[in-house]
């Protein structure tokens, strides 16, 4: 299985929302950040992006442990979010690393855990997804695929340790900035909307190389994680 041997240290990451109902469009937005701060991580929304105001026409009220009300940082944040991850003192913490293709001994921060997680819970409709626009290599980073479910089907899934490539479409209608996942010369979707602008710098100036990580079902549907290998030329 491929695994994550250089661990990249964020220094920022995006809580991005999207609509929990079956009916609702799936557009991921960003609406806030957490971001270093000294020694520990502060969180703040981002009011002024489109985005955010996409997201509040859409539905959005607000993070359930920061008011929306507030226009100051909320200090100390790091703790709100590690709730969201299992203890990691659950016997079955490795494992659940090894969704995420991180080891058993992993070393990296909090910040870095979550950005690696996701801290994804089946109770609402958060994730937290790293700012990689600042990067440096050797860096190995998990991605999962956009939009696979439309691009796959259950007859016809990578395995893991397949190689995958990654290819930019400037003329996208809906991304200027989207970058498709190709397997075997076909295209099983793409890298979030919401890392794509970070990720750009990344893939055009270093060699990466990407594997499929895994692929299973999540809610019914078609979940593809690619690992991102990323180093110097």
């Amino acid at each position: 299985m491929p695994i994550v041997n250089h661990i990249f240290e964020p220094k920022r990451l995006y809580l991005v929302w999207h609509h929990s109902g079956d009916n609702s469009p799936r557009h991921r937005r960003i609406v806030g950040e957490l971001y270093r701060d000294g020694e520990s991580a502060s969180f703040r929304y981002l009011k002024q992006s489109d985005d955010y105001r996409l997201a509040v026409e859409e539905g959005f009220i607000g993070f359930p442990a920061f008011t929306v009300h507030s226009n100051e940082p909320f200090k100390n944040a790091i703790d709100v979010f590690s709730k969201r991850l299992p203890p990691q003192k659950r016997a079955d913490f490795g494992k659940y690393l090894s969704q995420y293709g991180l080891p058993d001994n992993f070393e990296g921060t909090t910040l870095a855990l979550l950005g690696y997680t996701g801290a994804r819970l089946a109770s609402d409709s958060f994730e937290l997804c790293a700012d990689y626009s600042d990067m440096e290599a050797p860096a190995d980073l998990v991605l999962e695929v956009a939009g696979a479910q439309y691009y796959l089907s259950l007859n016809s899934l990578p395995v893991e340790g397949d190689r995958v490539d990654f290819k930019f479409e400037p003329h996208n209608v809906h991304d200027c900035n989207a970058i498709a996942i190709i397997w075997q010369d076909t295209k099983i979707g793409y890298i979030s909307k919401s890392v794509a602008p970070g990720l750009s710098t990344t893939i055009k100036t270093m060699q990466v190389n990407g594997f499929i990580l895994k692929t299973s079902l999540r809610q019914e549907r078609i979940q593809v994680m690619v690992l991102a290998e990323c180093r110097k030329i």
